[in-house]
């Protein structure tokens, strides 16, 4: 068996495509030009966020990438690379990047399947859910970083239910 297809999809549906169908199931907006690739728009509490899905068949990489536009001001950006610093280093399992030119948060994940594994709609699922959870989680703390009079490190406090003065 090759590595191309050695992944076994529960319902034995291309992940994109079983994305596609959650994606009708949950209403959300989504666009679809490639065959390894969705986007999908999903509203949070905090933001509108997009979540761009890739299946890379040859390498058995499932990549995902949830963004949201944030616009600082200049003189805060500092502060924000640095609280994207604190956040990445955290127990979260992406990173955050932030794309100054096009004012875009992104919060990316990869997962590398081996050479069978059973992976269903629900799971599929979650890993979308769980991009936009995390950057729900973490949007407080970029803009009280950005936008309040704390440092960094007492920002981190947000995702964590630790909240000190106000927002």
């Amino acid at each position: 068996m090759t590595r191309a297809t050695s992944i076994v999809f529960l319902d034995e549906t291309h992940p994109i495509d079983a994305l596609e169908i959650i994606a009708h199931e949950e209403n959300w907006e989504f666009v679809r030009d490639e065959d390894n690739e969705i986007i999908v728009t999903i509203d949070g509490g905090w933001k509108r966020y997009t979540v761009t899905a890739i299946w890379n068949v040859s390498r058995n990489l499932f990549k995902t990438s949830c963004t949201f536009e944030m616009m600082p001001p200049r003189k805060k950006l500092v502060k924000l690379y640095e609280t994207i610093n604190l956040v990445n280093i955290s127990d979260i399992d992406g990173s955050f990047t932030y794309d100054s030119v096009e004012q875009l948060m992104n919060y990316n994940t990869n997962i590398l399947f081996s050479d069978e594994l059973i992976v269903s709609n629900a799971d599929l699922r979650n890993w979308i859910q769980s991009s936009t959870e995390t950057a729900e989680k973490f949007y407080p703390t970029f803009q009280k970083s950005c936008w309040g009079e704390v440092m960094p490190k007492d920002a981190m406090s947000v995702a964590f239910g630790k909240i000190a003065g106000h927002a």
